[in-house]
């Protein structure tokens, strides 16, 4: 399993070989994928009535159900500096196509890679795709919102060989608008809470202990208007419709430490500050807010005659919400232990299981929506 995905300047280094003299021929074409199926089961407790009106359901109960996601990715290398990728995810009961990637990377020499398109953004330790996690569900901090979005514009960036150090440079439509991760118009179609001329800014800088040891990553992204508001952060810990208002700054540190080789430990902090969005009628929206994330992770492989490992790791999100009349506060907490398997020795085929609890402190701004509760897991992914 992979860590993180780089972004996508970095992430095609591997296979944008040093610029060579084009040559007319047919792009070298692969695929790979995935397929991502859950049973999940949950219970909690929740200060308010939440029962859904009209109904019989007993929202406070238990829960149980199955989720399926897969991945579908063409690459081809059209010379040997030039390659392009697209990425496609598919959600059950749903006739949507996500493109989550479409862009393409260009070596310009053995050092910088220009791309542009659409890519899965720079920010943050947790990987975007399953195939890179070292637990079962997605992260409490959250992939999306907090950690940005999929992002479209251009990156251009560095990997010195025989250098620890590599980075990238993104301007982009924006971060923390979910409209930004579509196409913008010939004539503007941005966000009407927003100038058609509003961009977003990140850079990412990497660092490489020796002796493949582990890495250190600073973060930094920055949007000058996310146009659209928030109401609150849901229990998934991402931003609701909308995402933030006002413009947008977020610094992150993560590290990746590997002490000895069946031993991974992996830490992350993030600060994220809005301010005040206002409306095309140049209307006050939601107040400023300030956010603050950590996690801490543990990964360790046994040695069995069955390759499997166990995970350990603790999550924790804090929002100070600056109302003018009654400033909130909210907070999530997650615990959870997992257990990785490949019983069939084969790495395309993970047989998964985890365990965790969660701690919801006023959920969404509502007074009284505490919950806390437990959930268990158990994955079957396949990937070729």
């Amino acid at each position: 399993m992979n860590l993180r995905n780089l972004v996508p300047a970095l992430a095609l280094a591997a296979v944008t070989a040093a610029p060579a003299m084009a040559v007319d021929q047919a792009p070298a074409v692969s695929f790979a994928g995935w397929v991502d199926t859950i049973l999940n089961f949950s219970d909690g407790d929740a200060d308010a009535d939440v029962d859904a009106p009209g109904t019989a359901k007993d929202e406070t109960g238990a829960t149980i159900g199955f989720s399926s996601t897969a991945s579908l990715k063409a690459m081809w290398k059209v010379t040997d500096a030039l390659s392009a990728k697209v990425n496609l995810w598919f959600d059950a009961g749903t006739a949507d196509v996500n493109m989550r990637e479409a862009y393409f990377a260009w070596a310009l020499n053995d050092s910088v890679t220009w791309s542009m398109g659409k890519y899965i953004d720079h920010i943050g330790w947790i990987s975007a795709e399953p195939t890179g996690l070292y637990t079962v569900n997605d992260s409490l901090i959250g992939y999306l919102g907090a950690y940005g979005n999929d992002v479209v514009g251009t990156s251009i960036g560095f990997a010195p060989k025989d250098s620890p150090f590599s980075g990238s440079f993104h301007i982009v439509n924006g971060y923390f608008t979910d409209s930004d991760a579509a196409s913008v118009g010939v004539f503007g179609d941005r966000d009407p809470n927003r100038e058609n001329t509003d961009l977003g800014f990140g850079l990412d800088l990497i660092f490489n202990f020796p002796e493949d040891k582990g890495s250190i990553n600073l973060e930094f992204a920055y949007d000058i208007n996310s146009g659209e508001t928030a109401s609150g952060l849901p229990a998934n810990g991402d931003a609701t419709a909308g995402n933030f208002g006002g413009d947008v700054f977020l610094v992150g540190l993560n590290a990746t430490v590997t002490p000895v080789k069946p031993l991974m430990l992996g830490a992350e902090v993030i600060y994220l500050t809005y301010g005040e969005s206002e409306s095309a009628a140049g209307v006050d929206g939601a107040d400023a807010a300030d956010r603050l994330q950590f996690l801490l992770l543990g990964n360790y492989a046994l040695e069995t005659s069955v390759p499997m490992s166990i995970t350990g790791m603790v999550q924790y999100v804090q929002v100070e919400f600056d109302a003018a009349a009654a400033p909130e506060t909210e907070s999530r907490l997650g615990v959870a232990a997992a257990l990785l398997t490949n019983p069939l020795s084969s790495s395309n085929f993970g047989l998964n299981f985890e365990i965790g609890y969660f701690d919801i402190a006023d959920a969404d701004g509502t007074a009284g929506a505490d919950s806390d509760g437990i959930e268990f897991s158990v994955e079957g992914l396949v990937t070729f």
